[in-house]
C-alpha cells in the first residue's frame, strides 16, 4: 500500500514546475519520511536532515519537501563547492527525479569525518514498483557532496548504516 501511494506521489512530482516546491495535498502528512532504528526511510520529493549525536549515532532533525533542482549537480559541470546550508554536524540526503534527469540521491556531508553507508531503491520498471534491490553507493568524505544516479524512476531510498570511515577519497561499491 505505501509503494502504491509512494508511486502516485511520484508521477504528481514529476508534473511540478521547475523551482516550485509542490504543495501537501489535503489530508496527506507534510512529510513522508521517517528514521526508525538507525535506518531512513527517504520519499521522492523530500530531503531528510541527520544530526550526529555525541556518540556516534544520528537522529532525525527535520524532513523537508523539495524541488529537482535541489538535488542537481551544478549547472556549469563544476566541483560542488557548497554544501547549500548543511550546518556542522549534520548529513542531509535528498531524492527526486524527473523524466529528463532521472533519479537523483544528494547526500551532503557536515561532520568533520568521511562517512560511509548502505541504501536500498524502490523503483518503477515496467509502469510497476519493484521490491526493493540494494544498490552501489560511494563514500561521503568530510564536508563535501556525493551524488547518486538512476535513469529509471527511483520512489524511494531506504539508508543505513551511517559511520564514519577512514577513506580521505570517495569508494564506490
Amino acid at each position: 500500500m505505501l509503494t502504491a501511494v509512494l508511486f502516485a506521489l511520484a508521477l504528481a512530482s514529476k508534473a511540478q514546475t521547475p523551482g516550485v516546491k509542490p504543495a501537501t495535498p489535503s489530508g496527506q502528512p507534510a512529510t513522508r519520511s521517517a528514521f526508525v532504528q538507525g535506518t531512513l526511510n527517504l520519499a521522492i520529493g523530500e530531503r531528510a536532515t541527520l544530526r550526529r549525536q555525541p556518540d556516534g549515532s544520528y537522529v532525525l532533525d527535520h524532513v523537508e519537501r523539495i524541488s529537482v533542482e535541489d538535488v542537481a549537480p551544478p549547472a556549469n559541470g563544476g566541483r560542488a563547492e557548497t554544501l547549500n546550508g548543511t550546518s556542522p554536524g549534520t548529513v542531509r540526503l535528498a531524492l527526486n527525479a524527473r523524466r529528463d534527469v532521472g533519479s537523483i540521491l544528494k547526500v551532503e556531508n557536515g561532520t568533520g569525518e568521511a562517512l560511509q553507508y548502505n541504501a536500498f531503491i524502490v523503483r518503477i520498471a515496467g509502469g510497476k514498483p519493484q521490491p526493493p534491490a540494494k544498490t552501489s553507493v560511494c563514500t561521503i568524505p568530510a564536508g563535501l557532496v556525493s551524488y547518486e544516479h538512476w535513469p529509471e524512476p527511483v520512489i524511494q531510498v531506504v539508508a543505513g548504516g551511517l559511520k564514519a570511515t577512514p577513506e580521505k577519497t570517495p569508494a564506490c561499491g
